[in-house]
C-alpha cells in the first residue's frame, strides 16, 4: 500500500474550533499611523487557530479534519485552501461571513499588529449541528484537537462534551485553550492542556514574574484535572509538568530573524500531536513541538513551515 493509500484510510485527528477566519497578511516597508500606507506584498490564506493546527498537523503527514463555522465568500475561500492545503474539512455551514483577519508587518520598525474582527453569531441551530456532528465523528476520530477561547455566542462550557465523548473512547485529547473554556474542560482529564505565560496569567488572574510563580499555577491546572500541562513563552523557556509531578526545561532554538510568528503556538501544537500520535514520549513530543513553532516563525503565512527545517531544529532544542 502506497503512503498516500495508508493515510487515507487512517482514523484521522479532529480539529476543533468555532471560528475559522480568512487571514489576509500585508507585509510594508515601513508603517506609520494617520498615513497612508502602501503594502508591498499581501498574502491570503485559511487561519484561524484550528485551522492553522490541522494545516501543520497535514504538512508533518498526518491524516486531519477540521471542524468549524464557516460561510459566505470568505468560507469559499477557506475551503479551496483547505482542499490545497490536503486537509478535511467538516465545516459546518452558516448564512453568515466568515471573518477576516488581518495581519501587518513592519518590516523597517520589525512590528507584526493583528486586526482581529469578532466571529459572526450563527444562530443556535447551526450551534446545536456543529455538535451533534461533531460528537459523531468523535467515535471514528484517533484524537481530539481543541483550539482557542470561545465567541460570546457560545456558552463556557460548549467543548466540554466532546471532551468528555473523547475520553470514552479513550482518545487523547489535546487543549489550546484559557480562561473559562480551558477551566470548564479540566474535570474530563485532558492529556495535555497548552498554553502561554500570558494565558496562564489571565486565566487565574495572576501576574507571573518567576518560574516558580509559573509552577505554582501549573499544580493548579493538574489538581483541577489536567493530565500534563505546557507552558510555552516565546524564545524563552518551555515548561513542562507531568500528573507525576516531573518538571522539565525546554529551550527552543535563538533565530537571528524572525519573519512572522502569528500560527507559532499552533504550529507548536500540532507538533506534539504528531509524535504523541506516533507514541513517542511527551517531553520529546513537546520538543519537537517547539521546532515547529520556531520554523513557522520563519515564515511569512501562518502553518506554512518546511518539516525538514522543524526536524533540523528539534535537534537544537536543550
Amino acid at each position: 500500500m502506497s503512503h498516500a493509500s495508508f493515510i487515507s484510510v487512517m482514523k484521522k485527528i479532529l480539529c476543533l474550533g468555532l471560528t475559522p477566519a480568512l487571514q489576509r497578511t500585508l507585509f510594508f516597508d515601513t508603517f506609520e499611523v494617520n498615513e497612508v500606507n502602501r503594502a508591498r506584498l499581501v498574502l491570503e490564506s485559511a487561519a484561524g487557530k484550528a485551522l492553522n493546527t490541522a494545516r501543520a498537523l497535514s504538512t508533518l503527514g498526518m491524516p486531519v479534519e477540521v471542524a468549524g463555522l464557516n460561510g459566505g465568500a470568505a468560507g469559499r475561500k477557506i475551503e479551496a485552501f483547505l482542499s490545497a492545503y490536503d486537509v478535511a474539512s467538516v465545516q459546518t455551514p452558516m448564512k453568515a461571513e466568515t471573518r477576516i483577519c488581518t495581519t501587518l508587518i513592519n518590516r523597517t520598525q520589525k512590528t507584526i499588529t493583528e486586526l482581529v474582527e469578532e466571529a459572526p453569531d450563527p444562530g443556535e441551530t447551526t450551534l446545536k449541528l456543529f455538535l451533534r456532528d461533531n460528537l459523531k465523528r468523535l467515535e471514528h476520530a484517533s484524537a481530539l484537537v481543541i483550539s482557542g477561547t470561545l465567541p460570546p455566542f457560545s456558552p463556557a462550557d460548549f467543548y466540554a462534551p466532546f471532551v468528555r465523548k473523547a475520553r470514552e473512547h479513550n482518545l487523547p485529547v489535546i487543549i489550546d485553550s484559557h480562561k473559562a473554556p480551558l477551566l470548564h474542560l479540566l474535570a474530563e482529564r485532558p492529556t495535555v492542556v497548552k498554553l502561554n505565560r500570558q494565558e496562564l496569567e489571565i486565566t487565574f488572574q495572576q501576574s507571573l514574574k518567576t518560574e516558580q510563580h509559573i509552577k505554582r499555577e501549573m499544580r493548579k491546572l493538574i489538581t483541577l484535572g489536567a493530565r500534563n500541562v505546557a507552558i510555552t513563552q516565546g524564545a524563552k523557556a518551555t515548561y513542562l509538568l507531568t500528573q507525576d509531578n516531573s518538571f522539565h526545561r525546554l529551550h527552543p532554538p535563538l533565530l537571528a530573524e524572525v519573519v512572522n510568528p502569528i500560527g507559532s503556538g499552533d504550529c507548536t501544537t500540532a507538533g506534539i500531536v504528531c509524535k504523541l500520535m506516533k507514541r513517542r514520549p511527551l517531553l520529546e513530543a513537546l520538543a519537537f513541538g517547539l521546532a515547529c513553532g520556531t520554523a513557522n516563525a520563519m515564515t511569512p503565512t501562518p502553518a506554512d513551515f518546511n518539516p525538514k527545517l522543524a526536524s533540523r531544529l528539534y535537534r537544537q532544542i536543550r
